[in-house]
């Protein structure tokens, strides 16, 4: 569906005006000069770095991202005192294998139905996207019950033509009868985050905690409690609804704890204002038993320390039992264990307690319950699991400890024998490693057995809420699998090391350990499934199967895509080539060919790993996740950072077979990454141009001495910038020279005009560091091993946009000005983001004072070969913060907000190069924010707006400034952190969510 909105008149430019010039005469008056005459052909302006017309707060020089706040869609903050972790639901799983097919709900695509039939190969049989984080799935009789926390909405806003995204919880009923035909049947909404569910016969009981700040949540938190009918898929309806509200006044401290027995729903809570205050700690009983759904709050138990997971609480045979932890404000108190006689819902009658036997403030790890016994797992070395004697739960008693060389994270009973997941460092066999222990006497455990593995560096794949999903035991097999990852440092490079993940496998019997082989897989697989002659790793990237008769040497002998890490993506010809990963951590990534009818595709033509991109480099040398790519012909050019950015690395791709491509040129060059990303410190001056541009075979960087983060700004070295010209005329044989671009306090991002390369710079005028002249610099690259460097040419401001037909350009001049104003406050609303207040009485910033601000001004020119003459001017509004400036089709397109209209949001066009005469319009954007980061694109006279705060992608077209059109495309359902052309379609890559293609055609 399109929305078309027209656009409204140019208030940002023209209302402003009359303002501008009033203000231009109050006290204090103005230096470097905004008005010109026309027919003028010298030019001095204000010093953008002069302090109070200085550097705006949120300005972002390099373009990228402009502001912080993560917006409606960031997951909502948690009280205070805790962190979001996510509960593993613990009665179904998201990754089911039923007649010879696997059903895998992946975080970051959604469902995936494979044909797992087959010992050698696997087959996907269907797909389905979805929207959110899945925590659980039921298959029953052809019908998936997946649940959802954190399902994206794009929702209408109250303002109009915009949208928001909104977060709730969501149960959908798939119809998975026919793969290839996936089908919602069913859904229903809950507000808030979903922790833990049951489904008994056609009731589900779901368990949510609305923040109080959620959408469509209550007003204050609570965790609610709601029992649905879900015979009829299609018609889900609430039967009951609990609401268990914090009563004290001082809140929840921490993320509610929430367990889940057949009968009953265990919700504890922790009440802490701080300081010395006293917390407390209380267990709400819910009897979820009635067949029909109905919900009966029971009874109110207080513990004597934190219930921080679902793991601390069990209940078997009648009898409750949990383990408390210190909290805060108990700061030499020890953990605990209380038991209770469960009458029912309503009657809790204690029966014992104890204080387990360690040192004040070790804290425990996990425990695990087992029948009549529990292994309380400690953060202490070498006795890290306390045994537990439950068989008098009215007489627990501490009964001895586990020793064993290390820490352990998990433990998995077996009757009378305990197999336990840990770590030890100080072995070279492995820093991982598995123990086997006869618990037939819980007072003298014995250790049977012991492996390692996993490097001198390994680690388990999952946190400490899910680790049991890392360890797997085929009781069939009689084999162990572990998932991990192992860390190997490289013998060229000591301090750098890469993240291997694997399979380990491991053999047992009642008293004996046997390490076997490692099934390498692509990513961590936090699933594995097994049968006698084949395993299967799912990871949130794909599903790997491996052969294991000799389960001593696992070979992969089939595998299938379930999602792809889209973190940049580049059209060529009949292909996408993108940039894709597993994780977040920018040197895990590779490229991978795609076709351009699917770009988006899980499965891609080809992939190029790290090993063939970067031929010998050390890990910690590639991070080829930051990759910007260009292309001419069937060659793709990626340019990317080598760790700590000390150099630039330069890989040349064949595309002309896509199913095998070929990296024909690999080199490191002489400059650091920086450039690829950073323009300078610009002050006041708009952002504008890019760091990269391409003519043909040709690529241009900028770098400048000063360019980068310092952590200590004395130590920013003195402005000094070059043009690295990369000649790749040759694949095989890319050559590299350098021009150094005259002289300037600072210079802005790149154009490109044809072969000739533009870039805007400016000194300050000798004796007067206020007040600068601006200059046009243009090197012509037609022949890249002898660049031409022409005449700077004097211009006012800096430079938004060039016209080569008509050799006009338009740039952006700055002025310093001085004004009385009442406070501080007001000082900030007259000029946007630049502004230095001085009041007139130390320190009274509420009373009269001097206001310095920068005043900006457009500017359309001749450009001639050694002078520019100023033909028209338009004044910007000073209340106006310009957050970037694109050009493209004759036109600059800024993305700009009025302070002085309430932060109304907008795209101001200037247009007029090859008339001669300056026109500009406006389109407001409800709800847009400039600082967001979100991407922008221009494509001849349209502009393509990513808005990732109201998720959605629209199209401005200027080609008429008397007629704007915004038109929104798509909504968007992930965040957007890069888009690119291919024909008509937008081509979004949005990191985990995979790449989102948008039709942006007439």
């Amino acid at each position: 569906m399109s929305i078309v909105f027209r656009a409204r008149a140019g208030w940002i430019v023209l209302a402003a005006a009359a303002a501008s010039v009033g203000l231009a005469g109050c006290k204090g008056g103005a230096r470097g000069g905004t008005s010109n005459p026309p027919g003028q052909t010298d030019f001095i302006s204000a010093n953008p770095a002069d302090p109070g017309g200085g550097d705006p707060v949120d300005d972002d020089p390099g373009g990228g991202n402009l502001g912080g706040g993560g917006g409606p869609d960031a997951e909502p903050v948690p009280p205070r005192g805790g962190v979001i972790e996510k509960r593993v639901i613990r009665d179904a799983d998201i990754v089911q294998e039923k007649d010879g097919r696997l059903y895998a709900m992946s975080q970051y695509s959604g469902l995936h139905v494979i044909d797992v039939s087959r010992p050698d190969g696997l087959r996907v049989l269907g797909t389905r996207r979805v929207y959110g984080d899945p925590v659980a799935m039921y298959l029953r009789d052809g019908l998936l019950y997946a649940l959802f926390s954190w399902w994206h909405h794009v929702v209408p806003d109250a303002e109009a033509g915009a949208s928001r995204r909104e977060l709730t919880s969501r149960i959908e009923v798939l119809d998975v009868s026919d793969p290839a035909e996936i089908k919602v049947v069913g859904s229903i909404d809950l507000p808030g985050k979903l922790t833990e569910a049951r489904l008994a016969g056609d009731v589900l009981h779901a368990v949510t905690f609305e923040t109080g700040s959620c959408a469509r949540c209550a007003a204050a938190p609570n965790i609610t409690v709601t029992s649905l009918a879900v015979g009829d898929p299609t018609d889900i309806g609430v039967i009951d609804r609990l609401r268990l509200g914090e009563p004290d006044p001082s809140g929840y401290w921490g993320w509610p704890s929430v367990s889940v027995s057949p009968d009953r729903v265990y919700v504890a809570s922790a009440a802490w204002s701080g300081g010395e205050a006293e917390g407390r700690v209380t267990l709400q009983v819910v009897d979820i038993s009635d067949p029909g759904g109905d919900l009966v709050e029971g009874a109110r138990v207080e513990t004597t320390g934190q219930i921080e997971g679902p793991w601390q609480v069990d209940e078997h045979d009648g009898v409750l039992r949990f383990v408390s932890l210190p909290g805060p404000w108990q700061p030499d108190a020890r953990p605990g264990i209380q038991t209770f006689s469960v009458v029912s819902s309503q009657e809790i009658v204690p029966l014992g307690a104890i204080e387990l036997d360690m040192a004040p403030r070790v804290r425990l790890r996990s425990v695990r319950f087992d029948r009549d016994r529990a292994y309380a797992i400690t953060e202490l070395r070498d006795e890290p699991v306390l045994t537990v004697d439950l068989s008098d739960p009215a007489s627990p008693a501490q009964a001895g400890t586990l020793a064993v060389p290390g820490w352990i994270h998990h433990v998995v009973p077996r009757g009378d024998r305990l197999f336990a997941l840990g770590n030890d460092v100080n072995t070279d066999k492995g820093s991982l490693h598995v123990s086997l222990f006869d618990v037939s006497d819980l007072a003298s455990p014995t250790r049977l057995d012991r492996v390692a593995f996993g490097g001198p560096r390994g680690r388990i794949a999952e946190e400490r809420d899910r680790i049991d999903e890392a360890i797997a035991l085929l009781d069939g097999l009689g084999t162990l699998a572990v998932s991990h990852g192992e860390r190997r440092r490289e013998a060229s490079a000591p301090n750098c090391d890469t993240l291997t993940p694997g399979v380990e496998l491991i053999d047992f019997t009642r008293d004996t350990l046997t390490k076997r082989g490692v099934a390498a897989t692509r990513g961590q697989a936090w699933r594995v499934l097994a049968s006698e002659e084949r395993l299967l790793a799912v990871s949130y990237l794909g599903v790997e199967a491996f052969g294991i008769g000799d389960r001593g040497a696992p070979a992969e002998v089939a595998g299938v895509s379930l999602a792809t890490f889209a973190r940049r993506a580049i059209a060529v010809g009949d292909v996408v080539v993108r940039v894709s990963a597993d994780t977040d951590d920018t040197r895990d990534a590779w490229l991978e060919i795609a076709p351009a009818a699917s770009p988006g595709l899980a499965e891609p033509i080809a992939r190029l790993d790290r090993a063939a991109l970067f031929e010998d480099a050390p890990a910690c040398q590639r991070s080829f996740g930051d990759a910007r790519l260009f292309a001419h012909g069937q060659h793709v050019y990626a340019l990317s950072p080598t760790w700590h950015y000390e150099r630039t690395h330069l890989a040349i791709i064949d595309v002309g077979d896509p199913a095998a491509p070929r990296v024909v040129a690999r080199r490191d060059l002489p400059f650091r990454s920086d450039a690829l990303y950073y323009t300078d410190r610009l002050g006041a001056v708009v952002a504008a141009g890019d760091a990269v541009v391409q003519a043909g075979t040709t690529l241009v960087i900028r770098r400048a001495t000063d360019d980068g983060y310092y952590h200590n700004e004395s130590a920013r070295p003195p402005h000094e910038a070059w043009l690295e010209l990369l000649d790749l005329s040759d694949p095989l044989n890319p050559r590299h020279s350098s021009v150094e671009l005259p002289e300037g306090a600072g210079h802005t991002g790149l154009q490109i005009d044809g072969t000739t390369v533009l870039v805007s710079r400016w000194a300050p005028l000798p004796g007067d560091p206020a007040r600068t002249r601006f200059y046009l610099d243009r090197v012509d690259v037609a022949d890249p091993s002898s660049p031409v460097v022409r005449a700077s040419v004097n211009v006012p401001g800096s430079l938004l946009a060039f016209d080569g037909a008509s050799g006009r350009l338009l740039t952006m001049d700055y002025e310093t000005v001085e004004i009385p104003v009442e406070g501080r406050e007001a000082c900030s609303r007259a000029f946007a983001l630049n502004a230095a207040f001085t009041p007139a009485a130390g320190g009274d910033d509420a009373g009269p004072g001097a206001c310095r601000g920068t005043r900006r001004a457009l500017k359309l020119l001749d450009l001639g070969d050694t002078r520019a003459r100023l033909l028209d001017e338009r004044p910007v509004g000073d209340a106006v913060a310009v957050a970037q400036a694109l050009a493209g089709g004759g036109r600059a397109f800024l993305s700009v907000e009025d302070g002085a209209l309430g932060g109304t949001s907008a795209i101001l066009v200037a247009g007029g190069l090859q008339e001669g005469s300056l026109n500009t319009a406006t389109q407001e954007i409800a709800g847009f924010n400039p600082r967001s980061g979100s991407p922008l694109l221009a494509d001849g006279a349209r502009l393509l707006v990513v808005d990732n705060d109201r998720p959605a992608l629209s199209v401005l077209d200027a080609t008429d400034l008397t007629a704007l059109s915004f038109e929104k495309k798509a909504e968007l359902h992930a965040y957007v952190h890069h888009v690119t052309l291919s024909g008509d379609r937008a081509l979004c890559s949005s990191g985990r969510a995979g790449l989102e293609v948008v039709d942006v055609g007439p």
